[in-house]
């Protein structure tokens, strides 16, 4: 039986679409087929068929598709495609679906329309375990400082347990110059001291000290994938010292102001390095277990049964691996192509992409 891996359709990363080419959103319908091979394969083959039928529909909202064959001994055993949209499919429904014959007839409608610019096609989620913020102020620094590095701990710890896309799993014990203890960090320091596999580990350190004339912070956030790939992001801000008596009253320059200087827009900038996170695909490397092919991801990652797994390799443009067992935090893949050994996957860096069948 051919299987059709016609991905991409909902499961890429932001395409940007011009504006003088932007069509409006239209609906369309389409169909799609796919055999049933055997009791078990019949919901799998019902949500291939459902695939099928949405890119139809991408393709009659424009679209470019790259075919590979795959063949043993002269018999077709894979016949896959990768499809890259230049729109998307916004919504869909199932019209109708009907299994005849050992094979699944799906027509469905679909909205279809061009990728809004800077969305994201599919957000994943984000299991961050943080160390709690390490604070550092210079001696030198006005006393207020050290109360206010605090305050924009205890802001970046609210930040990360509020975003939609991320749960702050565990926050594990720092080595030292941990923020006091007179915050309400209680209910997240009983996580565990070490991460659980598959998770994001969030380390971030905020610096106070004077620059001149001036009083800098700097936020700087460490984020080590699950892959081993590490993201560093420093934000910084200056503010004029503030100055004390008629002075600083007439010119306006008090601690209020420059505290306000100081943490303009910081949770803004984090908020957008974790929107921009849950927009990337999720990344791990695959570990092979006897026959058994492994991520350190699951359903709390944002993984699903529809998610495909792609070798992060330009050279091997077909290395693809479908979802065969799901659980919290670990999936099991198998390749797509028949031909190739599990044991050639091992070690390798795979990104995920949800085909939202």
């Amino acid at each position: 039986m051919l299987w059709r891996a016609l991905v991409l359709v909902l499961g890429l990363g932001p395409v940007p679409a011009a504006a003088e080419t932007a069509e409006a959103a239209r609906w369309v319908e389409a169909q799609g087929l796919a055999h049933v091979a055997s009791g078990a394969d019949r919901d799998a083959a019902r949500r291939r068929a459902i695939g099928e039928a949405l890119v139809s529909a991408a393709l009659a909202g424009g679209a470019s598709l790259r075919g590979h064959t795959v063949t043993d001994k002269g018999r077709i055993t894979a016949d896959l495609s990768i499809l890259r949209p230049t729109g998307r499919v916004l919504s869909h429904r199932v019209l109708s679906a009907d299994l005849v014959d050992g094979q699944w007839r799906v027509r469905l409608a679909a909205q279809v329309g061009p990728m809004p610019l800077g969305e994201c096609a599919a957000r994943r989620r984000l299991t961050i375990s943080a160390a709690p913020p390490v604070v550092r102020v210079a001696p030198e620094a006005d006393a207020w400082a050290e109360p206010l590095a605090m305050r924009v701990a205890h802001d970046l710890v609210e930040t990360l347990r509020r975003h939609p896309d991320a749960d702050l799993d565990t926050l594990a014990p720092a080595a030292g110059g941990v923020v006091a203890a007179s915050f309400d960090y209680a209910a997240l320091t009983r996580g565990r001291a070490r991460p659980a596999a598959g998770n994001h580990r969030l380390r971030a350190g905020i610096d106070v000290a004077p620059a001149g004339r001036a009083l800098r912070l700097v936020l700087t956030l460490r984020l080590l994938a699950p892959d081993g790939a590490e993201i560093a992001r420093s934000f910084a801000r200056e503010a004029a010292r503030p100055s004390g008596g008629l002075i600083g009253l007439v010119s306006g320059q008090g601690r209020t102001r420059a505290e306000a200087e100081l943490t303009d827009g910081l949770m803004a900038d984090v908020r957008a390095m974790l929107d921009g996170l849950a927009c990337a695909p999720a990344e791990a490397r695959i570990v092979q277990r006897g026959e058994a092919l492994r991520v350190p991801l699951g359903r709390r990652h944002g993984l699903s049964r529809a998610s495909l797994a792609f070798v992060d390799d330009p050279q091997d443009r077909f290395g693809l691996l479908e979802v065969i067992d799901l659980g919290q935090s670990e999936a099991t893949l198998r390749p797509l192509d028949p031909t190739r050994a599990p044991q050639g996957f091992d070690g390798l860096r795979v990104y995920f992409v949800e085909a939202g069948l």
